[in-house]
């Protein structure tokens, strides 16, 4: 039977933007038609899951976006899920968990968001080593890495150190193309229940737009 795609957004550690991408993408794939919901896997924080009853509240008249809160089940929740929506995001909250660990089985695409800073960047060693225990059972997930809230000062060169940083682990995530950067639109329309696509920074929406781009190629 055919089923839609499934996308998480994971780390080992909290507050690299995993929540932020879920929303702005969630927002870009529903403006294509398509029937969206995210998975909230931290019901402490419930980022994602309060910024789609914001949506819901202030803007009724915009393309719509599911969202629930899963702790315990997350196997059969995706499993039940995925045959009714096209594309479903699991935002994973960030520490190692059984939901991590379901995920990163469960996941056609998986995007690991890390900060431009040595403390971020560090944990890619205990995700490896998870992507190497999971690797064979679930073989045909695409693994990416993306760099979040990097600075677009042309002297600020953290965001190369980084790559360069995370080069030798290329064997089992891919770089991705897209780079996200440090811009208020961001947390603002997030306050609002919307995406950046929706609003009026043309570089924010096209970080957006080539992100959704870029799960469409390995979709």
């Amino acid at each position: 039977m055919k089923r839609g795609l499934i996308l998480s957004f994971l780390q080992m550690k909290g507050g690299v933007g995993k929540s932020t991408l879920a929303e702005n993408l969630a927002v870009a794939f529903s403006y294509d038609k398509k029937k969206i919901k995210i998975i909230d896997c931290d019901a402490r924080q419930r980022t994602c899951s309060k910024w789609v009853a914001r949506r819901n509240e202030y803007h009724p008249k915009r393309p719509s976006i599911s969202c629930s809160i899963e702790v315990d089940n997350l196997k059969n929740t995706v499993i039940e899920n995925s045959q009714i929506y096209d594309i479903l995001i699991i935002d994973v909250q960030g520490s190692d968990s059984k939901n991590l660990r379901m995920a990163l089985l469960l996941s056609d695409i998986i995007y690991l968001p890390f900060l431009p800073s040595q403390n971020d960047l560090e944990t890619i060693e205990e995700i490896a080593e998870l992507l190497e225990e999971t690797q064979m059972q679930n073989s045909s997930r695409k693994t990416l890495f993306i760099l979040n809230n990097c600075s677009y000062h042309y002297l600020d060169k953290a965001g190369t150190d980084a790559n360069d940083f995370l080069d030798e682990y290329r064997k089992l995530i891919t770089p991705s193309k897209v780079t996200i950067y440090n811009r208020k639109i961001y947390k603002s329309m997030a306050m609002e229940g919307l995406g950046v696509i929706e609003g009026e920074d043309i570089k924010a929406k096209k970080e957006i737009t080539d992100l959704k781009n870029e799960v469409k190629q390995y979709a």
